[in-house]
């Protein structure tokens, strides 16, 4: 099964927080009821070695060129943390993040239509509860900055989440005008209601896609369990004893979940079970890795599979390139089994850019 980012389903999540089942709750005096619309996500698109971008704004410019990344709405049953904070009376500051848990319900309208739920805490972390309805966000008239993060792991009580390679995620993110947090006025009126429209947010990780196809000789092609090992990419525990923490309800751009160099004894790996096969034999798979500089360390990618079922290991190495978020980097290989060897000879460069050099 194909690793996406609809993680943190669960059975009967929907109906936990569809709105539909809640008993009406009167508008709190003096507050409005906050209804939000996201336009969804900005998704990963093909590597682009002419749109490079660095950790942080350049000096030159407030804003980064958005990644060319195509837009797409989040799953139903997708999970998302949402943190607000006021602006404060020198119109200046924030005060401190407020959390609130979403699951998405419906899209319609080109939008993602979210349904509260509430929080509870598991061994000092923060978890969506889906065995309760959540409260309507009331909130009192004022200048407001939201952010979200998708899928809702588990945070610490300061909103800072445990990051790792593996895993698909999606938020807020200043750099980029289309998905900075905006400030937002929100005003009491006699309707009770108002609906916020929120920018887009998007992928924070690199992805790493895989197409393994049959070739000349080959009568059965089968990943094994060990599926697919990588090395090399920025290691998470680097960053200290409890791993890499992305703060990403953080007023400071700073924060970003940025780009850092590979280490060799950082690794991940997508099992044989959650690779595909295609009618056709043809192998396929993907996972989300950290944003990682290879220059002085290369990521290696070693395939484990059955050729006609033997077992066979290939390896090839990613290096002197950077693995940037919002980024697809596309694996395509044929096997080939000729005068009894197994080969693995042709490399079809359809989704590569110049950044990629194969060794």
């Amino acid at each position: 099964m194909k690793r996406i980012i609809i993680i943190g389903i669960l059975t009967g999540i929907l109906t936990a927080c569809n709105t539909e089942e809640e008993t009406p709750v009167r508008v709190p005096e003096g507050k409005v009821q906050i209804e939000f619309q996201l336009p969804g996500t900005y998704g990963i698109g093909v590597s682009d070695a002419q749109s490079r971008a660095d950790n942080l704004p350049d000096a030159g410019g407030k804003w980064h060129n958005l990644p060319p990344a195509s837009t797409g709405l989040l799953p139903i049953g997708s999970t998302l943390w949402l943190s607000y904070d006021k602006q404060n009376k020198d119109g200046a500051t924030y005060g401190t993040p407020n959390l609130q848990g979403y699951v998405v319900g419906t899209t319609t309208g080109g939008y993602n239509t979210l349904y509260p739920c509430t929080t509870q805490e598991v061994n000092g972390k923060l978890e969506i509860n889906p065995e309760e309805i959540g409260a309507p966000l009331y909130l009192e008239g004022g200048t407001y900055k939201f952010k979200m993060i998708s899928p809702a792991y588990p945070v610490s009580t300061d909103l800072k989440m445990n990051i790792d390679n593996g895993m698909y995620l999606y938020s807020t993110d200043g750099r980029y005008e289309e998905t900075y947090s905006q400030p937002i006025l929100i005003e009491v009126n006699t309707s009770g209601v108002q609906y916020v429209k929120l920018n887009p947010i998007i992928s924070q990780v690199a992805r790493f896609t895989f197409t393994i196809h049959k070739g000349t000789g080959v009568y059965t092609l089968e990943p094994l369990e060990a599926g697919i090992e990588i090395s090399g990419l920025q290691n998470p525990f680097n960053h200290g004893a409890e791993g890499l923490q992305y703060n990403w309800s953080s007023e400071n751009i700073a924060d970003t979940l940025v780009m850092r160099i590979g280490d060799k004894r950082s690794w991940v790996t997508l099992p044989g079970s959650e690779l595909e096969t295609e009618t056709d034999g043809t192998i396929t798979g993907d996972i989300g890795v950290l944003p990682t500089l290879t220059m002085s360390t290369p990521v290696a990618v070693l395939i484990n599979m059955a050729v006609n079922g033997v077992p066979t290991q290939y390896m090839t190495l990613v290096n002197e390139t950077h693995l940037l978020h919002a980024r697809s980097y596309n694996f395509d290989w044929t096997v080939n089994v000729e005068d009894g060897q197994i080969s693995v000879v042709t490399w079809q460069n359809q989704s590569w850019t110049t950044d990629i050099i194969r060794n």
